[in-house]
């Protein structure tokens, strides 16, 4: 697995280019913060898909059971293996680490 900063200037062309081949993941989306935790947003819902908006600065989760959304997110890092985008770690402006973990969906039997 290769882990790798996200510089501002890629954040809407690469969740933009991912987004295509994320309906058929699964995802996981927790806080962690010094004050309060690990909080589990969601644990393993079907992902709707993930944006980034340049113009508000939102970086957005979709499920069907919530929409996560990170206003202003300071940094980005992304972790691909094989090419394909496995987690995202975002540091919000209050300090807090957003982990989006991404999974496949498992393969129907024949």
């Amino acid at each position: 697995m290769t882990t790798r900063k996200l510089e501002r200037s890629e954040w809407g062309t690469y969740f933009h280019r991912v987004a295509k081949r994320l309906p058929t993941m699964r995802v996981a989306v927790s806080v962690l913060g010094a004050d309060i935790g690990v909080q589990h947003e969601t644990e393993d819902s079907a992902l709707i898909g993930i944006t980034y908006d340049p113009k508000d600065g939102i970086l957005e989760v979709a499920t069907p059971n919530i929409t996560h959304r990170i206003a202003n997110p300071e940094e980005i890092y992304v972790q691909e293996s094989l090419g394909e985008l496995a987690s995202i770690e975002v540091i919000a402006p209050d300090g807090t680490k957003q982990i989006i973990e991404l999974k496949p969906l498992p393969a129907l039997p024949p």
